[in-house]
């Protein structure tokens, strides 16, 4: 009798398991179906870049539309403040006046500070969802994405189905990350 108990109250458990990982999972569809049929969003950043030895910090302001093109404005630090610029999956471009940036590109050459937002923006795009877990004010979504030929992991932490913090890592090692606020999708 004690081994059938054990038994059944270990199917009891391992169901709720499942069940609550399909719920998790069912909220990361839930954003990106939300993120689609708005045809995108806004949002304001915070992006860190992680060069090992140094770490660059500047804001931004963002735009995505449905087909995952990206205009982001740097808001700060004021030395950059102002300049413009595009990503999309053929290429980017800067637009600025007399002020050029001095970042150097992270994973191997492949990714520009400036253009983590739309990494993280793609993945909640379009990315392959590899988890979604718990957090501690909401969820934890993982995704696997691919820029510039090479695999990138996308981990984004969501409070009540919003984004609000973003790291982007290469090779298991975090090169950047985004406080992420003010996100809304396009109406």
């Amino acid at each position: 009798m004690g081994k059938r108990l054990a038994v059944l109250l270990m199917v009891v458990l391992l169901w709720g398991c499942s069940a609550t990982e399909e719920n998790r999972m069912d909220e990361a569809l839930a954003f990106r179906a939300g993120l689609q049929g708005a045809g995108g969003c806004t949002f304001a950043g915070e992006i860190t870049a992680d060069y090992g030895d140094q770490v660059y910090t500047c804001a931004v302001t963002c735009t995505t539309d449905g087909e995952g093109n990206l205009t982001f404005c740097l808001t700060a630090p004021e030395t950059i403040a102002g300049i413009t610029g595009t990503v999309s999956a053929g290429g980017g471009a800067l637009t600025f006046d007399g002020t050029a940036l001095a970042f150097s590109p992270l994973a191997d050459g492949m990714v520009s500070p400036v253009a983590a937002p739309y990494v993280v923006a793609e993945s909640w795009r379009q990315g392959y969802i590899t988890a979604a877990g718990p957090a501690e004010d909401g969820l934890r979504l993982t995704v696997d994405t691919v820029w510039a030929d090479s695999a990138l992991t996308v981990d984004t932490w969501l409070e009540k189905n919003i984004p609000v913090f973003a790291e982007v890592c290469y090779n298991g090692q975090r090169i950047l990350t985004i406080h992420i606020s003010e996100f809304q999708y396009n109406t």
